[in-house]
Parts: structure tokens; sequence; C-alpha cells
């Protein structure tokens, strides 16, 4: 086995004995990616997304672009490490498949799905922009905008899935398909 691949079994076992700090540190990388990407999504053809001044002007509306650029920045980046803990604590157990690698992901775009359907369901037109009237799916703002939606919470789901990635519960039959997963988990007891 390639030393990539004992890197990848390594840190899943690690994921799986760290549940909460390994879900904080995936929000926290997913959502500084994400952040990233929605900003620089015009140069995909798609309008840009600051979730840091969206949130800002809500939490700290009447003041500055700086305070509310801050303030909704923090409360973005501590939305993205509660949205972590509830997909490692709430969410994730509860979808079914395999724990590989694979599966992992796909729990965690399912994740990113739900919560862009949230944003373009409720959270546009009920809290953000209810001033334009954005209809359902928020599509009275366009279509491009609903696609940067999805795109941006997919670019967190699939971050979040790539590093929560948790190996199977050791003992478990899933384990023991893999000998590597079988091996690293004997030597952690």
């Amino acid at each position: 086995m390639s030393d990539g691949m004992k890197a990848m079994t390594v840190w899943r076992v690690w994921v799986r004995d760290h549940l909460a700090a390994s879900a904080l540190l995936a929000g926290l990388v997913a959502t500084q990616v994400a952040t990233v990407v929605g900003y620089w999504l015009p140069g995909i053809g798609l309008p840009q997304l600051d979730w840091n001044r969206t949130n800002g002007a809500i939490f700290t509306p009447g003041t500055s672009a700086s305070v509310q650029f801050l303030s909704g920045g923090i409360f973005h980046y501590i939305d993205g490490l509660v949205f972590a803990i509830i997909f490692a604590a709430g969410v994730y157990p509860w979808i079914p498949g395999r724990a590989t690698a694979l599966g992992n992901l796909a729990k965690a775009m399912l994740m990113g799905t739900g919560l862009a359907l949230i944003s373009v369901l409720f959270m546009i037109p009920r809290v953000y922009y209810p001033q334009y009237h954005p209809g359902f799916f928020s599509l009275h703002l366009g279509w491009k905008l609903v696609l940067a939606v999805f795109v941006w919470h997919w670019v967190w789901g699939l971050n979040l899935g790539l590093i929560f990635n948790p190996a199977p519960p050791a003992g478990s039959l899933q384990e023991s398909d893999s000998p590597l997963l079988a091996q690293e988990a004997g030597s952690h007891t």
C-alpha cells in the first residue's frame, strides 16, 4: 500500500477517534475555502457571494461596511463551525451508508445540498433579501444566483467531507474489510 493510502488511513482513524475536534477543523477549513470561492465566483460567470457582509447587514445594521464585514464574518465562521458539528453529531450518523471515503464525502455533499436548499428557500427570500421579492427558490434573483448558492455550499460540503472522513467504527465488519484499517485499529488498543 502506498504512503499516501497509509496516511489517509491514519487520518481517518484519527478522525474516528476525535470526532468533535475533526468536525471543528473540517468546519473551519470548509468555511474558509467556500468563502474564498464565493469571492471568486465572478471568474466563472456567477455572482459573487459575500456572506460576511450579508450576515453583517443583518447582525449589525446601520454600521460601517468594515464593521459589517467583521461582525458578519465572525457570525459566518461560527455558522460554518456549528453546521459542521451538527453534521458530525446529528446528521452524519443518521445518513445510511458505509463509512468509506466516498460514502463520507457523499454524506457531506448531502449536508451541503441541504444547506443550499435552506438558503434559497428560506434565508435569501425571508431573511437576507425580502425587499427584492426573490420568489420561490429565490429564482426572481436569477438562476445564476441560485447556482452560485449551490456551488458555494457544494464546495463547503466537499471540503467538509474530505476532512471529516472517519474510518468505520473499531471492530466493525466494515473495518475488517480493510486489512490496513484493522491493523491501525489494533495498534490503538
